[in-house]
């Protein structure tokens, strides 16, 4: 027959009290110590997740804002460029106005000192000429007389044979 001894139960009764008091006041606030721990550090992963997500944004953001930078500043320089250009164009146009001005300017004063001289030529020319006629007139003239006439006449104006 199977006897029973009373202590086995005594231990048997003190183990389960022991487990029983253990689950409710040591074990049940451990497990929700680490239930707590677990959930902050669940949280901690969330929250982690959420910024690098919002960092990636704020990336894809900083990038698309660096590129339409890199495109506006391209624009402004080719715009910069085409004004440099067009200033450019006019000012030498307005330098080659200037010069053809010039130059015409130039070339009536040309012309009008070129007929002022071509008049005053004329004028000497028709006074020599009168002068030689004069000359010729005054004088009964033969071939050597008219070859010593020129000759004077020449040696007169200031050329000499």
């Amino acid at each position: 027959m199977l006897v029973l001894d009373w202590n086995i139960i005594w231990t048997i009764v003190n183990i389960t009290i022991l487990y029983l008091l253990m689950k409710k006041f040591l074990f049940g606030p451990i497990t929700e110590m680490m239930d707590k721990r677990t959930k902050t550090i669940e949280d901690s992963f969330e929250a982690a997740k959420n910024k690098n997500k919002e960092a990636e944004h704020l990336k894809m953001q900083y990038e698309e804002a660096l590129s339409h930078a890199k495109i506006e500043a391209e624009e402004i320089v080719k715009e910069a460029r085409e004004r440099a250009n067009d200033v450019y164009d006019r000012t030498v146009k307005a330098a080659e106005n200037e010069a053809s001005r010039v130059i015409e300017n130039a070339n009536k004063a040309i012309e009008v000192e070129r007929k002022k001289t071509i008049e005053g030529i004329e004028s000497e020319i028709i006074g020599l000429t009168m002068a030689a006629a004069s000359k010729i007139l005054e004088q009964n003239i033969n071939e050597d007389m008219n070859k010593q006439l020129v000759d004077d006449f020449l040696a007169e104006v200031g050329a000499t044979k």
